[in-house]
């Protein structure tokens, strides 16, 4: 390490240790070391990928404006600096910052998004799938006179399209996503063939308002702090505390939120499906306390769930995205994921959570949160270091299986005897054999997995019509439409599809006909409220329809 990489590391270290330290003198120190650093910028890309997640933490949590400004002057000092170094750009591909590369392979939707937001600019680097998958994609999609070129020699999938595409206007990519819509084939068929020819593409980050450093939502009063921040969190007064009415959005703003959510997993070369899938007329957004603001994401109609409803969330501090995540609901149960974005760890994470499972549960009325084995360690080694058990633990999460909670218990007096005390990794690792959820009533109810209920569904197939799909839905739903009055005739097309699939679900239990005749309007409604435009209806309808969760025990 030379002087000057010796000097920029300890820098960085000091400030990084006054990161959430907000009084007048820490903002004095925190601008000189902010002038200093930015002079002394090292080409070792893990150094300089450290500088940027300390700015973008102090954006997040500003102490006052001029701080803020500098901050933001200093981010855009530090992009100008990396857009002059081709070397460094390279090594800092997929990260998201500015000038810099994204080579990753998505979804056919997530991929439509992308080449209508930046037209001209994504293209195809690669393709994973094989040679005789690309050629049957190609033939499914062009005309059959064109079969000469379509199995011209052994060329790599981008050869073989620049044999077609041959405009200045559009990239390969837009070409074969052109090709795929225009083919009049099924959209789920389209879907299909795009993600069987495992693309990946190319696009570099040419917008500072798009790239990871200056992505935001909309433009809410920026919270700063003047104390230090709070270690522990009260999370009953949290979650009981009077939510909010949700804020007032105009279609752009929407869409702002839909973009930087989407882009946030761009970043981090991944999706979730409410992202993806985000429903323009389905975003609800909660300004909280602090600067924290909680975006809820809905799907698509034809995206949507079954049997529970997914519902996404980004997590913003001070309008820059922080956490992204998920809850999965059914009836009061809700079952819960958590990512906080590498910048914003050690930060108000406790707070994120708490804050959520508020929105969560005051908005849509769960009252039981489920965590699933991965988030605190399951294959995750991430989290058997850090003990992510013990952060869910003391919000009060609890082990399922009685036996594992037995054991958390006696490691809890351990650690009130001896605050020295770590569990072992072999330890944490049990813990992983059982989910953990949080009761925030004694009268929680109804708890149901749905994944159950879904083996249930496929057994009685199985069962009652030896593994016939076709038959099940045709026969199910004419008794269905029987019982309950269904006038399709009258229903839009997406509601008679739902019907159909869900029909199963009504006749898994003996004298399940009579039962349908009883309550036929409670049945009606839990087909029709799935296709409104937010998925909240249908939630609280399942909650109040207790004949149903007496029915599927």
């Amino acid at each position: 390490m030379t002087t000057t990489d010796q000097e920029f590391s300890e820098k960085l270290s000091r400030l990084r240790s006054l990161l959430f330290q907000f009084d007048s003198k820490n903002n004095e120190l925190k601008a000189g070391m902010l002038k200093e650093l930015i002079l002394l910028v090292p080409k070792k890309h893990g150094s300089f990928m450290q500088f940027h997640q300390v700015l973008m933490c102090m954006m997040a949590y500003p102490s006052d404006k001029s701080l803020l400004e500098l901050v933001e002057k200093t981010t855009s000092r530090l992009l100008t600096i990396l857009n002059q170094n081709s070397s460094l750009r390279e090594k800092l591909s997929g990260t998201g910052l500015l000038h810099t590369a994204i080579e990753c392979n998505f979804t056919f939707n997530k991929v439509n998004y992308l080449i209508l937001r930046f037209p001209n600019q994504v293209s195809i680097h690669s393709a994973a799938s094989s040679l005789d998958t690309q050629k049957s994609v190609l033939k499914l999609i062009l005309p059959n006179t064109e079969y000469s070129r379509i199995h011209a020699g052994e060329k790599d999938f981008k050869s073989r399209i620049s044999q077609f595409h041959f405009s200045t206007k559009q990239t390969d990519l837009e070409w074969l996503m052109q090709t795929i819509l225009q083919s009049g084939l099924d959209q789920k068929i389209q879907s299909l063939l795009y993600n069987q020819l495992g693309i990946y593409i190319q696009w570099s980050v040419s917008n500072e308002t798009d790239s990871l450093s200056f992505l935001r939502g909309t433009s809410l009063p920026v919270y700063y702090h003047t104390t230090p921040l709070e270690k522990k969190t009260d999370f009953q007064s949290i979650v009981s505390g009077k939510l909010p009415a949700a804020l007032k959005l105009n279609l752009n703003e929407r869409r702002q939120f839909i973009h930087s959510a989407k882009m946030s997993l761009v970043y981090l070369y991944r999706e979730t499906e409410p992202f993806t899938n985000a429903n323009e007329e389905d975003i609800t957004v909660f300004q909280l306390d602090k600067g924290i603001s909680v975006a809820l994401f809905g799907s698509t109609v034809d995206k949507r769930y079954s049997l529970e409803s997914y519902i996404g969330y980004l997590v913003l501090k001070n309008n820059i995205p922080v956490s992204y995540g998920g809850g999965w609901i059914f009836g009061e149960r809700c079952q819960f994921g958590i990512n906080i974005l590498e910048s914003f760890r050690g930060g108000e994470s406790a707070l994120i959570i708490c804050e959520l499972l508020r929105v969560y549960h005051q908005h849509f009325g769960a009252t039981r949160f489920v965590v699933k084995p991965y988030q605190f360690g399951l294959h995750n080694p991430e989290a058997i270091k850090t003990g992510a058990f013990w952060f869910y633990y003391k919000l009060g999460f609890r082990p399922e299986n009685k036996t594992l909670k037995e054991l958390a218990l006696q490691e809890e007096n351990q650690k009130l005897m001896d605050p020295k005390y770590k569990s072992e990794a072999a330890t944490l690792k049990k813990y992983t054999k059982s989910n953990i959820a949080l009761t925030l009533t004694e009268s929680s109810y109804p708890d149901y997995d749905s994944e159950l209920l879904s083996q249930r569904i496929t057994a009685y197939i199985n069962e009652h019509f030896n593994g016939d799909r076709q038959k099940a839905l045709s026969v199910c739903f004419n008794e269905l439409k029987k019982n309950t009055g269904i006038e399709t005739e009258k229903w839009k097309p997406e509601d008679i599809d739902y019907a159909k699939h869900v029909s199963v679900l009504f006749y898994i239990k003996p004298g399940s006909c009579e039962w349908q005749k009883k309550h036929q309007k409670n049945i009606q409604q839990f087909i029709l409220l799935k296709s409104e435009k937010t998925e909240i209806s249908w939630i609280k309808h399942l909650q109040r329809f207790d004949a149903f969760w007496e029915y599927i025990k």
